[in-house]
């Protein structure tokens, strides 16, 4: 859902290169968040987030950084970039108290590489509370953010951009 508070333009075709990149940590088609999303979602509150419907098992690094949970099953997720850009991830609510649908691979608050996998689900468990399966990636708002871009359609994890930020310009002296 888009909303008043939106910097984000979704695409259909490739965004525009310009821009910070951030890769995917999923892989799975791209779309605007639905009607199965969270109802801070859909209301709209939180506007810069996407939707991906699932292909594959793992969620992996986009930059280099830290991980930390929301929750002790691994269903929400903040991936910490040093420049202080936070990329927030989202299973469905009802996939919340699944615990055993989520394996983690490092620890809370550890420190990250590029591409390193660091979550394990389980799609065939998870699709009983959740069908299809989805997740919900959103940059949390950060004041240097001037817009956000990303493409609908296929990403694969850690390979494909889903971001580009366009950051303001430094003011002049």
């Amino acid at each position: 859902m888009t909303s008043a508070f939106s910097k984000l333009t979704l695409h259909t075709d490739q965004p525009p290169a310009r821009g910070f990149e951030i890769r995917s940590p999923v892989s799975g088609q791209v779309s605007a968040p639905d009607d199965n999303a969270g109802s801070v979602y859909r209301s709209g509150l939180l506007p810069d987030a996407v939707q991906i419907q699932l292909q594959g098992q793992q969620l992996v690094a986009p930059f280099a950084g830290a991980v930390s949970r929301l929750d002790m099953g691994g269903s929400r997720i903040i991936l910490h970039h040093p420049q202080g850009l936070k990329l927030e991830i989202c299973f469905p609510d009802a996939c919340q108290q699944q615990t055993m649908g989520f394996h983690w691979l490092v620890a809370d608050r550890s420190k990250i590489q590029a591409g390193q996998p660091l979550l394990q689900f389980d799609p065939s468990r998870l699709q009983r509370w959740s069908s299809p399966l989805t997740c919900l990636v959103s940059i949390v708002e950060h004041p240097k953010i001037q817009r956000l871009h990303s493409r609908t359609g296929f990403v694969a994890a850690g390979q494909d951009p889903l971001f580009w930020l366009e950051l303001k310009s430094a003011p002049a002296n």
